[in-house]
């Protein structure tokens, strides 16, 4: 095993050698990682391109605009993100809907591989496609043209899409937007940024004339302001030819209009924002020191970006271990640098409080900047944090040749936006080695100087409003400040806890059995204690292998009375650390390595989730050992699980969602007694009790002999055998036997519809839910399911979404449940509207069944389904995750994987007669659940 301190061996060789190395030259500029080919076109255009093949036969293309809503006329409040919607609505090439049915018919998905979005500063559309086919990618290249200056403006699309964009507004109505429509004139400081939020105005929306939306795009999507970005499995010399040929007749206006950049301004005091509303889900205390954005461009600014991010990171590991006292003020803290708009840098503290000690959360924040300031972080603080960004950039290079064309094309496009140059991994490390030696404490320690000052500093307090709850006021809060700024605050003492993770080596059992699959990739260990493990080793990421453990059980061994007592158990155990180390000493312990291990009780099964880099391998299967065989039993650590849990969700009832949820679960369970709203499960937690709930974790880690594990990723199985039989063949087996039960937790019969009412605001939410006897058990009749589905959500996107402009998306979600003997399925339908047209909708829906169980819904949304079926299978065969799911997931159903894997091929052979069937059997009109939660006060007809 590798202690933290040999991670940091070579930092130590670095400093030792750092006087004999050339001195870095700080003023020298960053240069672009030379993997990607940019350049700039005569009209200021620019673009980079980079061949990349992960996943393999896609690009991942982008148009980035600078423009964003910081830039809207006052008669054009909302029209930067209506333009970017009115892109997906015809273009000069595509008429509408063509553009979405084309792309979703080459496998593209609307959503995740088709989207857009609108900040205050920019505009950026995403697109995804695949490269076997050249003329699929050539098209989506002209895509990319068409949105860059052919967008079609027309009056019969922005009428249907003004629904759209009111029911996407009407979604982020509430709590949250409220109190930011209060704190944003406090954090933005009177600028423009305060007053031109991306979502604009409703009035805005409903009524601005065509020419406001063509002279927004008129004025700002122009290609001195655009860059095209592709990243992908790509010929580079095409694609750069492409985007020549393509984007070089954009022209800039004669007179453009400058493109102003907006700041935030100074000012010489602490500002203060308290915020609450009967609807706030949670208490949020935030301190922001301002200052102005400075983008890195030199090694220098580089050099400074090291030594905050080192400060930044031991203070956050001091207010980590602030948490973990069931005394602490919050939840959650967290402290880092970002202003959240372009001109505004600085830095933040921010806390998730107990609301009713809103004073002390902000008095720890600034406690802890003070005693930072004061004393400063340690040496051996500093240490860690170094190898921790050491480590990381090593795993980078380890990677470089696995990373996502996602990733790479969006740190393109944010180069474009701010100005400044990505790195390539290997300059990264090669830059983090030079650097981080020459970094000395002191440098890091002057950081905590921004997190004290007076000048430019915002409060922003976010909280519930409601009966007895006292909110403190800007007075208190000032004196909270001052407060801390006078008092007497010692250093802090970092105490770390040397010794091996495992004390005493457990005695080694055996691999008594192996069969290989050759055509899976896989080999099965027999061990000697009863367990099993399959390994599959493959070469998809470089410093990423996954660990999965199971055995049958779970919560579904306690009757529903005991779920509060001990129904927490693995929540509180990895909250208290393993074998010596509590939580805090654990988590320094760690430090330096990529690895994570979490003990987990589902209500089917115990288990272990784990991932590590190869390197720490061992650390992994110590802490899976140790999680099973010396779990802690720490009050402290319970009561403050208990404590954060109850502060994340104290006032979450009071979301009006919250009550259409509880509604709707408690209506599908039929009052289910192992089904609780939120409300009783706040209740439960008073129940908790750690001696129950710590046997019951004993209990149920307490025998292997049934047990399972997977083991997928950049591993050698002859390298692991050793830890397996050490870690894994070691742990207890008693042979006893057990299965998880199930509960036949079913809806009521026949048609049952309850309306919720909550909120003040113009919102409604609406869940059909279909349900019914289904031959689950049958592998086909599932995958005809989920094409039903799909066919079923893609019918309605385009007649609740695209015609009727009533909804800004809609769900659709299906389970086959075949635990019990007699499966059963649900088809679940949902949606946001408005509470004036909840029937109409509804009746609509309804509509659509119809006509699909009438074989009237067109096949394309069939063949467009099984295309993108194909396209995500090709691309899950090189994950990880996807490997150790199917190997988990056949191994708990004791069958076959490669019957898992084979369900793309089913879903290839499908017909529409499978999904019209299908739909005629669960599509059922007299039997669902309709829920509809519309606000308190606004009458709505869906009583």
């Amino acid at each position: 095993m590798r202690s933290h301190r040999l991670v940091l061996l070579p930092l130590l060789l670095l400093a030792a050698s750092v006087a004999a190395q050339p001195a870095v030259d700080l003023d020298a500029p960053l240069a672009l990682d030379p993997a990607v080919r940019t350049g700039v076109l005569d009209n200021g255009l620019r673009y980079y391109v980079r061949h990349n093949t992960e996943p393999e036969g896609r690009a991942e293309l982008r148009l980035a605009v600078d423009a964003g809503s910081v830039l809207e006329d006052d008669d054009q409040r909302g029209l930067a993100h209506f333009v970017e919607h009115m892109a997906f609505n015809g273009t000069e090439r595509f008429e509408e809907p063509e553009l979405v049915r084309y792309l979703e018919s080459v496998g593209t998905r609307f959503g995740p591989d088709l989207n857009a979005y609108t900040s205050f500063d920019e505009t950026v559309y995403m697109l995804q496609v695949p490269t076997d086919s050249a003329d699929v990618f050539e098209t989506g290249v002209d895509v990319l043209r068409e949105w860059a200056g052919g967008i079609a403006f027309g009056d019969s699309a922005i009428e249907r899409e003004r629904g759209v964009i009111l029911e996407e507004w009407r979604l982020g109505t509430g709590a949250g937007e409220r109190m930011n429509r209060e704190q944003f004139p406090v954090l933005f400081a009177e600028s423009r940024y305060a007053e031109r939020l991306p979502i604009g105005l409703p009035e805005v929306i409903q009524s601005a004339p065509r020419e406001a939306f063509t002279r927004f795009y008129r004025d700002w999507y122009r290609p001195d302001l655009m860059a095209v970005a592709v990243v992908g499995d790509v010929d580079v010399d095409a694609v750069e030819a492409m985007i020549r040929e393509r984007f070089a007749d954009l022209a800039v206006p004669e007179a453009p209009r400058e493109r102003p950049v907006y700041t935030v301004p100074a000012h010489d005091d602490t500002r203060f924002a308290i915020a609450t509303d009967p609807e706030a889900p949670q208490t949020l205390v935030r301190i922001y020191y301002k200052r102005p954005a400075a983008p890195t461009r030199t090694v220098g600014d580089l050099r400074q970006d090291l030594v905050e991010g080192l400060f930044y990171a031991a203070l956050r590991a001091r207010l980590d271990e602030i948490r973990r006292d069931p005394e602490a003020p919050f939840a959650f803290a967290f402290v880092g640098s970002g202003g959240g708009v372009r001109t505004l840098g600085g830095a933040f503290a921010a806390a998730f409080a107990d609301e009713a000690r809103i004073a002390d959360a902000l008095g720890v924040l600034a406690t802890e900047a003070e005693r930072a300031r004061r004393h400063g972080i340690t040496a051996s603080e500093l240490d860690r944090v170094r190898g921790e960004l050491l480590r990381g950039a090593q795993s980078a290079v380890a990677e470089r040749d696995n990373q996502p064309s996602r990733s790479l094309v969006m740190a393109y496009v944010q180069s474009f936006l701010q100005d400044q140059p990505v790195l390539s991994p290997e300059r990264r490390l090669e830059l983090a080695e030079a650097l981080l030696p020459t970094i000395t404490l002191a440098e890091v320690n002057a950081v905590a100087d921004v997190l004290v000052a007076e000048e430019n500093r915002a409060v922003l307090v976010s909280a519930p409003e409601k009966d007895g709850l006292a909110i403190p006021t800007e007075a208190d809060l000032r004196a909270v400040l001052a407060g801390v700024a006078e008092a007497d605050i010692a250093p802090y003492a970092d105490e770390v806890l040397d010794g091996p993770l495992v004390a005493t080596p457990p005695t080694p059992g055996a691999v008594v059995a192996e069969a290989a699959d050759a055509d899976l990739g896989t080999t099965t260990w027999t061990l000697s204690n009863g367990a099993t493990v399959i390994l599959k080793p493959t070469d998809f990421r470089a410093d990423e292998v996954w660990l999965s453990g199971t055995s049958p059980g779970g919560t579904s061994l306690l009757d529903a009375d005991e779920l509060a007592v001990a129904g927490g158990a693995a929540g509180y155990v990895s909250q208290s650390g393993v074998g010596a180390f509590d939580a805090v000493a654990l988590e320094k312990k760690l430090s330096g390595q990529i690895v994570q291990v979490s003990p987990i009780i589902s209500g089917e099964d115990e288990r272990f989730s784990a991932r590590a880099a190869p390197d720490d391998l061992e650390t992994m299967f110590q802490l899976v050992y140790l999680y099973a065989t010396a779990p802690r039993k720490d009050a402290q650590a319970f009561e403050a699980a208990l404590n954060q849990t109850r502060t994340f969700l104290s006032n979450q009832a009071a979301s009006p969602r919250a009550a259409f949820q509880d509604t709707l679960n408690v209506t599908l369970s039929n009052d289910h007694p192992r089904t609780r709203t939120l409300s009783q499960f706040l209740a439960s937690l008073d129940e908790a009790d750690l001696d129950r709930a710590f046997a019951f974790y004993q209990d149920r880690f307490a025998d292997f002999s049934d047990a399972s594990f997977v083991l997928v990723g950049a591993f050698d199985p002859e390298a692991v055998r050793p830890l397996v039989e050490t870690y894994l063949a070691s742990l207890p087996s008693t042979g006893r036997e057990e299965e998880a039960r199930y509960f036949d937790i079913r809806p009521p019969p026949g048609v049952v519809e309850k309306t919720v009412r909550a909120g003040v605001e113009p919102q409604a939410q609406v869940a059909i839910v279909f349900h019914g006897p289904y031959d689950a058990h049958d592998r086909r009749k599932r995958v005809e399911l989920s094409a039903m589905r799909d066919v079923f959500a893609k019918a309605l996107r385009e007649e609740l979404r695209e015609d009727r402009g009533g909804v800004y998306g809609v769900g659709v979600n299906d389970t086959a449940n075949r635990e019990l003997e007699e499966g059963r399925y649900q088809v679940r339908v949902t949606f946001g509207t408005d509470p004036e047209r909840v029937d109409e909708l509804v009746e609509a829906v309804f509509e659509r069944a119809a006509a699909l169980k009438a074989g009237e819904i067109e096949a394309r949304h069939l063949e467009a389904y099984q295309e993108q079926a194909r396209r995500a299978h090709e691309t899950n065969l090189q994950e990880n995750r996807y490997w150790l799911g199917v190997l988990v997931e056949a191994t708990r159903r004791g069958e076959p994987p490669a019957d898992l894997l084979g369900e793309a091929d089913m879903v290839a052979t499908l017909t529409m007669d499978d999904v019209v069937a299908t739909a005629r059997e669960v599509l059922n009109d007299d039997q669902y659940v309709r829920v509809v939660l519309l606000p308190t006060e606004a009458a709505g007809s869906a009583d």
